[in-house]
């Protein structure tokens, strides 16, 4: 690089980073927005990076300097530990074992900006008000999202595939590539794992009961983002996300029963409802290859023979034998692509990006070994172990503040499903509801010593809503 552009480029880099200063707030609540756009990132010099992971590194420079100049104190919790934990395994292995190790250690860096998120979340959202004004926003963003994926979707039908959608014969036919609407999400099954979240999300926050220290999202807004994540949601083609959404919802139905019960029976629910089945019905008989492909989906949607779980038996079958060899510290982040290319350059290859692993238990074993793994699912457990405390914290001195905590908790649940055929954690958008949640455990911590004992989350009481 020449000197002027080295003098360019740290010239606007000050510019952002004071610019970020000034609309700290403004940056902070337009994360969800940015987090949406995964699948449009920044190309800058070759390398690409989203907007989000951008809007991170800039506010984790304004969190740093309060924390230096005594106005703010770092809060950390238990997921931030585990995180940390996991990140540190990740280098480790790297180092040890990476056949690649500049890249392996640069989607080290990507990793941790996608987590920061997180901690971003839990230091700034500092109040309940501000916790409704947030989920506001992600409930915003998740309906613009899934609007741009079903027109990118219908554009893409009629012969107008401006992008954002794949629906060729080959994709739909021979499964060459992931068939459905992405929008500016980054393909198909991050779409429909972004869109069963925030649809078991909006359904359970129908029935929250009122908080008077927040400001809970409107029902029109809950209906609409119910309707378009449901309709973005079968767009997706993705089987592993119907599953995960269905699984969500008896997860709630689960912890409050009778409550569920209600929402079946409320008529806002049933505009959305009925779209989507309408829609549903037509594709499904549909001639050509869109109703062809959804009705093998329908028809195979726990089949472990069909043709596209018989190739993800194989790249796990693959990455379990790469295991055997760093059983216990793995080979590093992101390393399966570098191994089955065997010291050629993999990221030359038209569709590299296909040689990953799925599934973000199997690419916790494979990567960062039995310790990660362990480590993974540690801090799974110990965010909904969190989630169901405060829960119970929350119910008897704010229910409202319960019911949206149930309610993110269901959201986080559901993104566990689809997540084991498309790892989505690399991301920003989970890190997004997982830090909510965090700031709801949060404020069931302040709030428990003086609430009254709490009552068992099952059975619920009868007269709850």
């Amino acid at each position: 690089m020449s000197p002027v552009t080295i003098a360019v480029a740290l010239t606007a880099l000050a510019l952002l980073i004071g610019a970020t200063f000034l609309w700290r707030r403004a940056l902070l609540f337009a994360l969800p927005f940015l987090a949406a756009l995964n699948g449009v990132p920044l190309s800058i010099r070759g390398s690409q990076m989203r907007v989000d992971q951008l809007a991170a590194c800039l506010l984790c420079v304004t969190l740093l300097a309060a924390v230096i100049h005594g106005r703010r104190t770092l809060r950390t919790d238990a997921t931030t530990w585990w995180l940390a934990a996991i990140l540190a395994m990740n280098a480790i292995s790297s180092v040890l074992n990476s056949p690649t190790l500049g890249y392996s250690l640069a989607q080290c860096v990507n990793l941790a900006s996608a987590w920061s998120l997180y901690v971003l979340v839990i230091n700034f959202i500092e109040s309940p008000r501000e916790l409704a004004l947030f989920l506001r926003r992600e409930l915003q963003a998740a309906s613009i999202a899934c609007v741009v994926a079903i027109l990118a979707f219908v554009l893409a039908v009629v012969g107008l595939n401006l992008g954002g959608a794949e629906v060729s014969a080959s994709a739909a036919t021979r499964l060459t590539a992931a068939y459905g609407a992405f929008g500016t999400l980054e393909e198909p099954n991050i779409l429909g794992s972004f869109a069963a979240a925030h649809l078991v999300l909006a359904v359970a926050l129908m029935t929250a009961r009122h908080d008077p220290e927040m400001e809970l999202p409107s029902p029109l807004l809950l209906r609409w983002v119910a309707g378009t994540a449901g309709m973005a949601l079968l767009l997706s083609f993705t089987r592993a996300a119907w599953l995960g959404a269905v699984f969500g919802i008896l997860f709630a139905a689960m912890l409050r029963p009778r409550t569920t019960e209600r929402v079946a029976r409320r008529t806002r629910m049933v505009l959305p409802a009925v779209a989507v089945v309408i829609v549903a019905v037509a594709l499904v008989f549909s001639p050509g290859d869109t109703g062809a492909l959804l009705r093998f989906k329908l028809s195979n949607l726990v089949n472990l023979e069909s043709q596209t779980a018989v190739v993800r038996a194989l790249v796990y079958g693959l990455a379990i034998d790469q295991v055997t060899t760093h059983p216990i510290v793995g080979w590093g982040t992101f390393t399966f692509a570098p191994l089955v290319a065997q010291g050629v350059d993999f990221q030359q290859f038209t569709n590299w990006k296909n040689l990953w692993i799925g599934n973000y238990l199997l690419l916790a074993l494979h990567d960062t070994g039995v310790i990660g793994l362990a480590l993974w699912c540690g801090m799974l457990w110990s965010i909904i172990a969190r989630a169901l405390r405060a829960i119970r914290a929350l119910r008897t001195p704010a229910p409202g503040a319960s019911d949206v905590t149930l309610a993110l908790t269901t959201a986080v649940v559901t993104m566990l499903i689809p997540f084991l055929a498309t790892n989505g954690f690399s991301l920003g958008f989970p890190w997004l509801l997982i830090g909510l949640l965090g700031v709801s455990a949060r404020r069931a911590a302040t709030e428990s010593a003086s609430a009254p004992a709490a009552a068992p989350l099952v059975p619920q009481p009868a007269d709850a809503t």
